[in-house]
C-alpha cells in the first residue's frame, strides 16, 4: 500500500492499461484537474473549463489478490468485477481496480535459508530455484536473498545468468537463522517494485535464532504491505515451526506448503506459480485511517472457496 511518489503526467506517458496505472499511484493521491474531482466532492466554481490546480486527498489504495477455487480444488477463471463483493470492517467497498489472472505483472522475492539446519536441504533448493525462475514471464521480476547468520541479496533478475549460477553455487549452509530479519528486508524490497502483484517465496523450517527484529515486527510489516507470503518447508514436519509460517501466510493470502526430504520440490513451486497466474486483482481507495482493518471477499451465489488477505494496518 505504500508507493513511491510520482506524477500523473509520468503515468499517462507510460501507456499502461488504466488499471495498472492506478495501481501504481502513491498512498497519498495527487489528483490534477479533470481526474475524480466530482467523485472527491470537489467542484470548481468556474465555467467552460476546469482550473489547473491540485487537490490532495489522503487515501490508501487497498490491494487484494484473491484465489478462487471450486469444491474440487480447480481454479475458477470466469468471474468478473460484478461477481465480487469486498468488505472492509463489514462495510461494502466499491471495487475500482479489477484485473484477471496473468494480466498483472509480478515481482517475486525468493528467500533461501542457509543456516546449519538446512545442510541436507540446500542442494534441493539450489536445483528447484533455477527451474522456477526460468518459467517466469519475461515482464516479471525477481530477486534472491539468502539468510543464515546474515541477510544477503544474492541475485536480481536484471543480472546475468552466469551471475545467477555462480551465486547459487557459492552458497553454503552454516550458522544461525535470521528469518525475521530476512523477511523484513525482503518485504521492504519487494514493496518498492512498481509491479502490482508482490510475493515472497521462502524456503525455511520457520525457526529463527539470531534476528535483530522479532516476530511481532514482521507481522506488523506484513499487515501494512500487499505482499503474498508463500513458505516452502522441506524436511521433517516435526522440525518445522508451522504455527509461525501458517499464521504469516494465512494473514497475507498466501500459503504454507510442506515437502518431505525425499519428495520433489518442483511440483510445489509449480503450484505457487499456477496460483499466482490465476489470481484476481481487486483494488479500492479508502480514506487513510490508523489501526487494523478486517477484509472479506465474497462471490455471492457461487459455491466457491476464496483465499485472500485477512486485513491490513492503515496509518
Amino acid at each position: 500500500m505504500r508507493k513511491e511518489a510520482r506524477s500523473l503526467g509520468k503515468e499517462a506517458r507510460s501507456q499502461k492499461p488504466e488499471a495498472r496505472m492506478w495501481a501504481r499511484l502513491p498512498a497519498t493521491l495527487v489528483l490534477t484537474s479533470g481526474f475524480w474531482l466530482l467523485a472527491s466532492g470537489f467542484l470548481p466554481q468556474a465555467s467552460g473549463f476546469l482550473p489547473q490546480q491540485t487537490l490532495k486527498v489522503d487515501v490508501n489504495l487497498v490491494n487484494i489478490f484473491a484465489t478462487v477455487k471450486d469444491d474440487a480444488g480447480g481454479f475458477i477463471t470466469d468471474l468478473n468485477r460484478d461477481d465480487f463483493r469486498v468488505y472492509e470492517d463489514d462495510q461494502p467497498q466499491d471495487i475500482q481496480i479489477f484485473e484477471k489472472q496473468d494480466r498483472v505483472d509480478s515481482s517475486v522475492g525468493i528467500l533461501m535459508d542457509t543456516s546449519g539446519s538446512m545442510v541436507d536441504i540446500l542442494p534441493v533448493m539450489k536445483k528447484a530455484v533455477p527451474e522456477f525462475t526460468s518459467s517466469m514471464l519475461k515482464r516479471d521480476e525477481f530477486f534472491i536473498v539468502s539468510f543464515g547468520t546474515s541477510v544477503r541479496l544474492v541475485h536480481r533478475s536484471s543480472q546475468s545468468k552466469k551471475h545467477f549460477d555462480d551465486s547459487l553455487h557459492q552458497m553454503r549452509a552454516y550458522g544461525t537463522s535470521v528469518l525475521y530479519d530476512a523477511l523484513l528486508y525482503s518485504l521492504g524490497r519487494v514493496e518498492a517494485s512498481d509491479h502490482p502483484r508482490k510475493a515472497l517465496i521462502v524456503f525455511t523450517d520457520g525457526n529463527d535464532n539470531g534476528s535483530n527484529v522479532g516476530h511481532g515486527r514482521v507481522v506488523e510489516e506484513a499487515q501494512q504491505s500487499a505482499v503474498l507470503l508463500y513458505f516452502v518447508a522441506i524436511g521433517s514436519r516435526v522440525l518445522v515451526d508451522s504455527h509461525t509460517l501458517e499464521s504469516l501466510s494465512d494473514m497475507t493470502g498466501g500459503r504454507t506448503l510442506y515437502v518431505g526430504k525425499q519428495e520433489a520440490v518442483q511440483p510445489v513451486l509449480d503450484q505457487i506459480r499456477t496460483e499466482l497466474a490465476h489470481q484476481y486483482y481487486l483494488g479500492y481507495y479508502m480514506q487513510r485511517r490508523p489501526g487494523y482493518h478486517r477484509l472479506r471477499v465474497e462471490v455471492p451465489g457461487r459455491n466457491v472457496r476464496i483465499r485472500a488477505k485477512a486485513g491490513y494496518v492503515g496509518g
